[in-house]
């Protein structure tokens, strides 16, 4: 049976990119190679469209609630939620936030198997500082933390009680992956969220000409 797939962006131009959590742990090098990004923008969503917005307003343009049930091996459903537009944060060069919320088939009131927390920024700077700070919050919530790279993009993942926080920056984009306990095997975990982001970040903000991701 085919998982009907209803896809709406919660979208947020806020005074200022709070953090999820925190985490105290330790900087860890990568036991085996991470892939890098694909060079072909939307890989995780249907095909571009034209848009206002440095972010995608609609989460069928992050990722299709089809790519989501096939990443996660099981139906899933996004959950509808209404546009909520804020103010801009200039103190830490936040422009944009869009939420994305992935649950199972069926479950409208259950906990999200997934949430996507994705921001543009005016700079690639603003966009790293910000991960930054957003990480050293996160600590204190975390069981471990792990630093690494995906591709050149810097990357923090967390342990928490009853779920995983992936963080990743790229450009003047970044995204966090929330992924909460049980809705993989545990060993895939990581490699499911690394894959994710991958496939997320090249719908966010494109790079500008003759930088990389």
């Amino acid at each position: 049976m085919r998982a009907r797939s209803q896809v709406v962006a919660l979208v947020s131009v806020v005074l200022a990119c709070g953090a999820i959590g925190g985490c105290g742990g330790h900087r860890g090098d990568l036991d085996h190679p991470v892939p890098t990004f694909s060079a072909t923008p939307g890989a995780g969503a249907g095909p571009a469209r034209q848009r206002d917005t440095l972010l995608p307003a609609d989460c069928a343009d992050v990722i299709t609630g089809t790519n989501m049930s096939a990443l996660l091996g099981q139906p899933v459903d996004s959950v509808k939620e209404q546009a909520v537009i804020g103010q801009p944060a200039p103190t830490v060069g936040q422009l944009e936030r869009v939420t994305c919320l992935y649950q199972p088939a069926g479950a409208r009131n259950s906990t999200p198997s997934v949430k996507l927390n994705l921001t543009a920024y005016t700079t690639d700077a603003a966009a790293d500082a910000q991960l930054t700070t957003n990480a050293n919050a996160e600590r204190s919530d975390a069981v471990s933390v792990e630093e690494f790279t995906i591709g050149t993009a810097r990357t923090f993942l967390f342990a928490e009680r009853g779920m995983s926080v992936l963080m990743v920056a790229s450009g003047r984009s970044a995204v966090t992956v929330m992924l909460r306990d049980g809705v993989v095997r545990p060993e895939l975990g990581r490699q499911v969220m690394i894959d994710l982001a991958q496939r997320v970040l090249p719908n966010l903000v494109p790079p500008r000409p003759g930088s990389s991701r």
